[in-house]
């Protein structure tokens, strides 16, 4: 991962104010089902205040995420020009159809520092956010919560193989893509998008598969902790209860960050083996 870090801290300062927008917001909306739960049992009483600050933070929340939207284009654009433009004067041994292939590639770096890299800011907020409130609530319910992270890491581990071998596959498909064009031979054409179908589905079908799992685990451990949570909890009222549903569902949610780090590592491993430069 060097040649991200160096990325990086050539352009620490930009990268630091984008993630300070993105830090920023996502610690507002962290508040959101606290403030929203507060806000629903004021509202049965007649009581505005806590509506008034529920909306007050999603104002500044999102002006956060605006500033960082319309700042962040123009910045990974120019990373991206950097990048192939080390890699086309580094590498004139690879034949035309890979070069082209690897310069498409290449953005899949700017998409992990734009939008891989963002996600893991969000959801680190949100895990350990959601855990202190679930603890502070429901001790029982909290350690349920994170028991759920073994089964979720031992699929994730079962799958991350064939996901890793789905994404090289790919690649190399891929960087045949111009030298099927340029032969101009129809059967050869049709033989490329053929595979190439075939490549994407095998890749579908493991993250699939991956999802699907991942994601049943998930809904029984919410139900689970929502039976615990609820059991003899006396005098709980609306607003608290959807408060912690809507905690609890937020952590095990961030969990499938477990196999989405894992594919990722698998994709930008893979590229920067194809496009190191000197």
């Amino acid at each position: 991962m060097s040649y991200i870090q160096g990325i990086v801290k050539e352009n620490r300062s930009s990268l630091f104010l984008i993630y300070f927008y993105i830090f920023m917001a996502q610690m507002m909306f962290l508040t959101e089902p606290y403030v929203l739960g507060k806000a629903i049992d004021g509202l049965l009483v007649k009581d505005y205040f806590w509506l008034l600050v529920f909306l007050g933070i999603e104002i500044l929340a999102n002006a956060f995420m605006y500033k960082r939207m319309i700042f962040d284009t123009k910045i990974f654009i120019e990373i991206y020009n950097q990048i192939v433009y080390k890699y086309l004067k580094s590498d004139k041994s690879s034949n035309l159809s890979s070069r082209i292939a690897r310069t498409d590639i290449a953005h899949s770096i700017v998409n992990f520092l734009e939008n891989d890299l963002h996600y893991y800011v969000m959801t680190s907020i949100s895990i350990i956010g959601s855990l202190f409130f679930i603890f502070t609530q429901h001790k029982q319910t909290g350690f349920i919560v994170v028991f759920c992270a073994i089964p979720m890491a031992f699929i994730a581990n079962k799958f991350y193989k064939l996901i890793a071998k789905g994404t090289r596959i790919g690649h190399d498909h891929y960087e045949q893509r111009v030298s099927a064009m340029e032969s101009e031979d129809e059967s050869v054409i049709k033989t490329f998008y053929e595979r190439r179908r075939r490549v994407l589905i095998y890749s579908s079908t493991i993250h699939g598969k991956n999802w699907f799992s991942i994601n049943m685990t998930k809904t029984i451990f919410l139900v689970i902790s929502l039976i615990v949570f609820t059991n003899k909890n006396i005098g709980l009222t609306q607003g608290q209860a959807i408060s912690m549903y809507s905690y609890i569902n937020q952590f095990l949610i961030s969990l499938v960050s477990i196999p989405v780090g894992m594919e990722i590592y698998t994709r930008i491993k893979d590229v920067l083996n194809r496009i190191k430069t000197e």
